[in-house]
């Protein structure tokens, strides 16, 4: 009988969660395998995706009942757990400690100087909207700067929730393998890191 559930254990070693363990670079490996996975179903359902899309971070559990009622469903469940995890939530959590983490060693990272300078742009971006709408801009230009300005906010509000979920022995690793990270990171992502 322990023979048999030690080869039960060890067969189902890679479906034990990710999210039960601090990041890794087999779990960072695993996600990024499962997001390039995800990414090619996303040709097959567009539709799908484009409404993942419009969730928030704090609505994590709306878009997993969304996803487990669409039609990707068995196919997004099927490269999760080939990838090693046990379910979209367990993805969905290695996703925002990662996330967060990086967000969390950045900002460590960054000199008091640069968060000023960060926090300034968004008010230089703010003021030159007020400026061009008393100047009589039309309000298609002005539309495009304040599209911009919003998108700016909802990333670093979305990034400082995404902060809360990774632990100080994440930001530890993160902090630890940075420059591995950003290696492994694809190329789309890495813009958003630097």
């Amino acid at each position: 009988m322990k023979k048999f559930i030690l080869v039960l254990l060890l067969m189902t070693q890679p479906l034990l969660s990710y999210a039960a363990q601090s990041l890794s670079r087999d779990s960072i490996k695993a996600f990024y395998a499962t997001s390039d996975e995800l990414d090619k179903l996303e040709i097959k359902y567009p539709q799908e995706f484009q409404r993942i899309d419009t969730y928030k971070l704090n609505q994590k559990y709306a878009m997993i009942s969304y996803i487990k009622s669409s039609k990707a469903y068995s196919d997004i469940h099927s490269v999760i757990s080939a990838k090693g995890f046990s379910s979209l939530s367990d993805f969905f959590d290695v996703s925002l400690r990662l996330m967060g983490g990086m967000y969390k060693v950045q900002m460590q990272k960054m000199s008091a100087q640069e968060k000023i300078q960060m926090e300034n742009m968004q008010k230089t971006f703010s003021s030159n909207i007020d400026m061009m709408r008393k100047n009589g801009m039309p309000e298609s230009m002005i539309a495009g700067m304040k599209a911009q300005l919003q998108e700016m906010r909802t990333s670093q509000i979305e990034m400082q929730e995404a902060a809360k979920y990774a632990t100080a022995a994440d930001v530890k690793f993160i902090n630890d393998n940075y420059d591995w990270i950003m290696s492994v990171m694809p190329k789309e992502d890495l813009a958003e890191h630097r």
